[in-house]
């Protein structure tokens, strides 16, 4: 799923935050009872229920920005704006600010609907989707389509960063905009798996099983019980004893048996630009002390000195897998796998399929009330979120108590008891007015942006008078006579129907629970799953021979598990992954590596402008790697190739990367998306599956003399050996996670040179250079050279272009 805020305003050295701060700032307030910006989310001054928030357009260059689709998906409702004039008297010069007096006030009426279509995992086979709505009113102009250049219209289809009109006025105040998300209750279900719950904040139930796994993104969070096992050093055994020493508190006594935590907690772990960062949660959601930066010197048992370590951990979770895997004894390691181990610091549990110690413990050093202790947080009764699930403890709730859903006013007891003043002692604090003052305090704004709330929208034309019926008797009636509160209000309700409309589409008007859009698109925008859409948008050429969405649709669900897995899809690294890894693999359609037709001569083929055919066949056709039998064998792989042209490809894989001689160099070709080579390679990623021990074979087989002489029946040291290496080729899981294991475990570097790079297009020549080099060093790390790094750069930037907010 790619988001983006509906203005783009430059980003340099900004962090991801403080941009969409600027890219979504909401106008100061201009009433003095409050501090609250003016257009909040989800209530207005008056207590009514306000579907989103105003925005104050960026400027750039003295112009202000246009609003853009934060999505890709399809226009259902369009009004074009109407024209502003001085006419005090219409009903668009409305200004509330004004004590009663008509004033020229313009609001622009333009306004544009876009639904989506968005997906952020999959349950098996099958992906997680979610229909939402996007609304920007008070536009000044309708913009064109890119494609037919006519005004936008119900039916367009618009994708992500195209513009959708120019801002208009709000109340006399330029370049201002409405902005809004929602969906319908089906929708809202498959986005949180909540159903319409509401968690009370003060009395918060413990979880009683772990979080979704169609969906994992963002920060981790896990709930771990009073009792759980702690230790004040860190353990020497990774595995749980078969007893369980931990306990919890005696209810007549409060003790506690010795090394168990005294108090449930939550921890939360954030792994972002290489570091991982711990914070801790009391069961109200109160920080515990301060967030700590894991350290590789805090995990590894043997580690050598490496410059920032403190900051590293991130890069260095391979290496800690590797450490725990390699800690258990020859019987344990045959029910383990480095990737389950990696599986548990990545995710807090293992949800790929490889094997991992059921009694597996996940120790990390975590802040408690008692100090830094080692926490077992795998332990029974520790349950496993992220930010997917949408938890209360990190403030997401649902308000749908509202007990009069058919007006506007906010008669919600749980929102209400949500922003009232604390002080109990204040006995009219529920009161609409002291409520209202409390919309601009810091604690109650941020308690604000994660309610999701279910209320009517203020855009429905019908019934204008019903909904906002109690503004006429409260506000405009009760502080001046009976003609001039008359007056007052059939002037707000003339405005109202100018800002409302009756041809609405009725699914929107039934998508009537809403986000607030900042906190939205921030949270979202963690997700990183691409649709099988936005890959062929990242992946498709015209001149496409043959077409790259079969390959997409393959690969899709795959592609997407790897680079969530091992944190691929980052904003910054996810361009270079698909850039990569489109040259490695021809845009996903080249699975194994293929060869050219041609004879040894010399130990040297010169291929022609053929591909032997059967190289390229799926190798599940065969029911064994293609070369297993000796009327399947070819010269390419064993010898010096050159293409038709002359110019060399590469060395023999014979006797190279742990190879033997043939028929190894065949055996062991580039298979999976980012072509595993090599008999060294195949044999260390079965281990890392857990498929191969690596007790069954000597470390650096090709030291021994033997090797060095091409005498492979003279070798004493025994290599790795792997009978099925086609099976990185034909199962898409294994194609995308081989690559992925790759360049996190063979070739760490690749994702620190990655975290180099620019967070934006690059633009002008110096950060183009800039972006050359990052390229460069990028494909030294993943291949020891620079071949082809112009053509990975070219498809870099593609994906950045897709992918990337500029």
């Amino acid at each position: 799923m790619i988001l983006s805020p509906p203005f783009l305003p430059a980003r340099t050295s900004q962090s991801e935050a403080a941009w969409l701060d600027a890219a979504m700032a909401q106008p100061t307030s201009r009433l003095l009872s409050t501090n609250a910006p003016e257009g909040s989310f989800p209530l207005s001054l008056q207590l009514a229920w306000h579907n989103g928030i105003h925005i104050q357009a960026p400027q750039a260059a003295g112009a202000y920005l246009p609003a853009r689709a934060i999505a890709d998906g399809t226009v259902v409702f369009v009004h074009p704006p109407t024209p502003p004039n001085n006419d005090i008297n219409h009903a668009l010069n409305y200004n509330p600010f004004d004590g009663g007096t008509p004033s020229a006030a313009w609001t622009s009426d333009g306004f544009v609907v876009i639904a989506h279509k968005g997906e952020i995992g999959a349950a098996g086979a099958v992906a997680t989707e979610f229909v939402y709505y996007s609304a920007c009113m008070h536009l000044g102009s309708i913009a064109k389509h890119l494609r037919t250049r006519q005004p936008l219209k119900a039916g367009d289809f618009v994708y992500r960063k195209e513009a959708l009109g120019a801002p208009g006025q709000i109340y006399g105040h330029d370049g201002q905009v409405h902005f809004e998300i929602c969906c319908d209750e089906a929708n809202l279900e498959k986005l949180t798996t909540r159903k319409r719950d509401w968690a009370d904040p003060l009395a918060p139930q413990p979880p009683t099983a772990n979080g979704r796994t169609d969906a994992v993104f963002g920060s981790l969070y896990i709930y771990v019980p009073a009792g759980a096992p702690t230790r004040s050093s860190q353990p020497t055994s990774h595995l749980r004893p078969a007893v369980h020493t931990g306990g919890g508190a005696s209810a007549s006594t409060d003790f506690f048996l010795p090394d168990t935590l005294r108090a449930a907690q939550w921890v939360q772990i954030t792994y972002e630009h290489g570091s991982a960062i711990l914070a801790s949660y009391d069961k109200l959601g109160a920080p515990i002390g301060q967030p700590r930066n894991d350290s590789r010197y805090d995990y590894i048992t043997v580690a050598a000195a490496r410059p920032g370590a403190s900051q590293s951990f991130e890069y260095d979770l391979s290496a800690v897998a590797n450490d725990r895997h390699g800690s258990l004894d020859a019987a344990t390691q045959a029910m383990s796998s480095p990737s389950g181990w990696y599986e548990l610091l990545r995710f807090g549990r293992n949800l790929g399929p490889d094997a991992l110690p059921a009694n597996a413990a996940h120790w990390r050093k975590v802040v408690t009330p008692d100090g830094g202790l080692w926490v077992d947080l795998n332990a029974p009764g520790t349950f496993k979120f992220s930010d997917a699930d949408f938890l209360a403890i990190t403030g997401w709730n649902c308000f749908d108590d509202d007990p009069t859903q058919t007006d506007q006013r906010c008669d919600s007891l749980r929102m209400k008891t949500l922003i009232r003043d604390p002080d109990r002692t204040n006995d009219r604090r529920m009161e609409r007015a002291q409520l209202a003052r409390r919309l601009g305090e810091p604690e109650v704004r941020q308690k604000l942006r994660r309610a999701i709330c279910k209320f009517p929208s203020e855009w429905d034309q019908k019934d204008v008078e019903k909904r906002y019926g109690w503004l006429e008797t409260e506000d405009f009636k009760s502080t001046d006579d009976d003609a001039t509160g008359a007056q007052k209000w059939e002037r707000f309700v003339k405005h109202a129907k100018s800002v409302t409309f009756l041809e609405l589409p009725e699914a929107f008007l039934k998508a009537d629970w809403r986000f607030h859009p900042r906190e939205f698109v921030g949270h979202m925008r963690k997700c990183g799953w691409l649709s099988r859409e936005e890959m062929k948008q990242i992946y498709e050429r015209p001149s496409d021979e043959p077409p790259v969405f079969p390959a997409i649709e393959k690969y899709q669900l795959a592609f997407n598990r790897m680079t969530q897995k091992y944190l691929l899809n980052t904003q910054k690294r996810l361009p270079h992954i698909l850039g990569q890894g489109a040259t490695e693999s021809n845009f996903l359609r080249t699975m194994q590596e293929t060869a050219m037709t041609g004879i040894a001569i010399n130990g040297e083929v010169h291929g022609n402008s053929g591909i032997d055919r059967q190289s390229a066949v799926d190798e599940s056709r065969f029911g064994h790697w293609w070369g297993l039998n000796p009327n399947e064998r070819v010269d390419w792989y064993g010898s010096k190739k050159y293409n038709s042209k002359g110019g060399l490809i590469s060395s023999s894989y014979n006797w190279r990367m742990g190879n033997l001689g043939d028929p190894d160099a065949q055996k062991f070709r580039g298979r999976g998306f980012k072509q595993l080579t090599g008999r060294d390679n195949y044999a260390q990623y079965w281990i890392y599956r857990g498929w191969l021990a690596a007790s069954s074979f000597d470390k650096h087989w090709w030291s021994d003399p033997q090797y060095t002489a091409k005498n492979a029946q003279g070798m004493r040291k025994n290599p790795g050996v792997v009978d099925n290496p086609e099976i990185v080729g034909t199962q898409p899981y294994n194609c995308m996670d081989a690559g992925g294991w790759y360049m996190v475990f063979q070739r760490s570097d690749v994702i620190r040179e990655i975290d180099g790079d620019l967070d934006h297009i690059a633009i002008g020549t110096h950060e183009q250079s800039q972006e050359t080099e990052t390229s460069k060093a990028v494909t030294r790390a993943i291949n020891g050279g620079e071949i082809g790094w112009d053509k990975r750069l070219e498809n870099t930037r593609a994906a950045k272009k897709i992918l990337l907010d500029n």
